[in-house]
């Protein structure tokens, strides 16, 4: 009998996944889902929150203000650390363990399990994404609320000339210099991956930093199709952070599940 193949996490190595500082300084904007997640949070049966792919802890903060005991699964040790020391210096206490969310086992169920923020679309494969809803299935009981926030992929954006394009500037938190970041993407609509790489520049540096990594383009006919062959349920499907039900212009995909 063949072993099964060790997953892949080199996509997790030498990326903004490794440098948690940078990736805090150019989402300190995003806060555009605390509330939604903190009235997901109430609406669960119980206080027992995990959050797969949990990054450095941007929404483990609000959670356990809310009263959550909250646990997070985060793959780099580097956000691993970022979370921990956020949470030590907010006086939180909370469980962040290190681990690829295709195969934990803690062992324990919760109320509330979800992957925020995109984070589903780094599973490249039905594969790696069925191997991550049998894993959640494993920390379910029967009440248990699970869900999955990710955009619906925009064709336009899709398949732009491949050239660089800017998307975002940040200041610092080191150096206090303002940092601009373009983007180069190239899409496989066969395998429905998208490779990007950010540039990095400077006032005093072009291209001081580059990071490349790819994202699964998701369509919601193959969200659904996974969700259900997994045997979960959806029992609801919200367009946005307000709860509007997802219809054809909606930029998200946010499923709620159930067993």
């Amino acid at each position: 009998m063949s072993l099964q193949k060790p997953f892949d996490i080199s996509e997790f190595k030498n990326t903004i996944y490794s440098d948690p500082q940078r990736y805090d300084d150019e989402y300190w904007w995003k806060t555009d889902d605390f509330e939604f997640w903190k009235k997901i949070f109430k609406q669960s049966p119980g206080k027992k929150v995990l959050e797969l792919a949990a990054g450095t802890g941007r929404l483990a903060i609000p959670l356990i203000r809310e009263g959550a005991e909250y646990t997070g699964v985060e793959i780099s040790p580097e956000f691993c650390d970022q979370a921990k020391s956020k949470l030590a210096l907010n006086n939180m206490e909370a469980k962040f363990i290190k681990g690829d969310i295709r195969d934990v086992n803690l062992n324990e169920k919760f109320d509330l399990i979800f992957i925020g923020f995109n984070s589903f679309l780094h599973l490249l494969n039905n594969d790696d994404a069925k191997a991550c809803l049998d894993c959640v299935k494993k920390h379910m009981h029967s009440a248990t609320i699970f869900l999955i926030d990710i955009f619906v992929p925009n064709t336009l954006f899709l398949y732009r000339p491949e050239t660089r394009f800017p998307v975002m500037d940040y200041k610092d938190s080191i150096t206090g210099e303002l940092t601009t970041v373009d983007e180069i993407s190239i899409y496989d609509p066969e395998s429905e991956i998208n490779k990007i790489t950010w540039y990095y520049s400077t006032p005093t540096k072009k291209d001081d930093k580059i990071y490349s990594f790819s994202m699964r383009m998701y369509f919601p006919d193959t969200m659904n199709r996974l969700i259900i062959d997994s045997g979960l349920k959806i029992k609801n499907l919200y367009g946005s952070h307000s709860f509007e039900k997802f219809d054809e212009n909606s930029e998200l995909q946010i499923y709620s599940c159930s067993l």
